[in-house]
């Protein structure tokens, strides 16, 4: 199953890149369902990424569901970024097995940009018999994550800034 969403977004393609790629691991400012997310290690990735990637808590409960993003694939001239989502401590009902996703950025202009993200999650078995019913519902969560991004990006400078979530 692969599933692309894509949004406009009125910031310009270089400052959208920063937001998704040099500070990938923030995501819990634009990404609702993460209250936490902290990079996996400092310094830089061998790609040549400004990370190797993040941890994203799926809750606030401690040793909860969380996931681990490790940055595949990085170029920072055509703005394409590739991650693994590899669940841990998930509840074993969650159908996808793992995920990987695909961002990039493209200037429509000097003040717009268009992201895309494109996944392509691996199921469980058990979840195969639900696939008609995923097939409908990823493309809804990714779109809402991408509308997250687009809210946060064009409101960046009334938004509070997040201190429980600042390491």
């Amino acid at each position: 199953m692969k599933i692309t969403s894509k949004v406009t977004i009125n910031k310009s393609a270089t400052e959208m890149w920063k937001l998704i790629a040099h500070d990938f691991d923030k995501a819990y400012l634009w990404m609702a369902p993460i209250p936490f997310s902290k990079a996996i290690a400092p310094g830089g990735s061998k790609l040549g990424a400004p990370m190797v990637g993040r941890m994203c808590d799926l809750t606030e409960k401690p040793n909860g569901p969380q996931v681990k993003e490790v940055i595949t694939h990085y170029s920072e001239s055509a703005r394409t970024l590739s991650f693994d989502v590899l669940p841990i401590n998930n509840p074993a009902i969650i159908p996808i097995k793992q995920n990987h996703v695909a961002m990039s950025v493209r200037e429509i202009s000097p003040t717009q940009c268009e992201v895309s993200w494109t996944a392509s999650p691996q199921l469980k078995w058990f979840a195969y018999p639900m696939y008609p019913l995923l097939r409908l519902m990823f493309p809804k969560v990714f779109a809402k994550l991408l509308r997250g991004l687009k809210d946060y990006a064009e409101n960046i400078e009334h938004q509070p800034r997040q201190m429980s979530a600042v390491v």
